[in-house]
């Protein structure tokens, strides 16, 4: 059965640290991060996006629609530490533990990375980025208060962040933040 093999090296390659979200495809994993945000979303009875689709250039990584049916970019972003993840290859066991700070700096350069990108196809509405997240130390109910507090800085392109953990059995849904930031510099689109 060569289904069965295929299977077997897709477990062989798979990460040994902060997997839940991976895939082997990326815009098939890109697109199943999206939709998780989304059904969150709409659990939170917050309104949300439709018809999510993969792009075939990237960036943005995917596209949906807001609730006026317009385009919207979808930016998609993992923040995990990479040292864990070889370690974690290499059998040693040495997870991430991090601490405030870290956090904040680590996403501020997410977003930065993210904002400077020049976005293909649209126009688009908005921009959102999701940074999503399966670090084993990286505890939603320690992460959410703080980042409650926390404003980042001002962005070109980008609309909404979003943070998103990976499930916890404790809350129906995939736990998520919609992070602040200072007012965007640009003007808005128009779609």
């Amino acid at each position: 059965m060569p289904w069965v093999q295929e299977l077997i090296e897709i477990i062989k390659r798979q990460r040994k640290h902060a997997s839940f979200f991976e895939w082997p495809q990326k815009n098939t994993k890109e697109l199943g991060i999206l939709k998780c945000l989304i059904e969150s979303l709409e659990k939170a009875g917050c309104s949300s996006y439709s018809d999510p689709h993969s792009t075939m250039k990237d960036p943005p990584d995917c596209i949906a629609r807001d609730n006026n049916g317009k385009l919207v970019g979808v930016e998609i972003s993992e923040f995990v530490d990479l040292k864990t993840i070889i370690d974690a290859q290499h059998n040693k066991d040495y997870p991430k533990y991090w601490d405030k700070k870290e956090v904040i700096d680590k996403i501020q350069s997410i977003i930065q990375k993210k904002d400077r990108k020049k976005f293909h196809g649209g126009p688009y509405s908005s921009i959102i980025l999701i940074i999503f997240t399966d670090e084993t130390f990286l505890d939603r109910d320690e992460v959410i208060p703080y980042m409650k507090q926390h404003e980042f800085k001002r962005t070109n392109q980008i609309d909404e962040i979003y943070l998103l953990f990976s499930p916890d059995p404790r809350y129906d849904s995939y736990p998520y933040i919609k992070l602040k930031k200072a007012d965007n510099i640009r003007v808005q689109r128009t779609a």
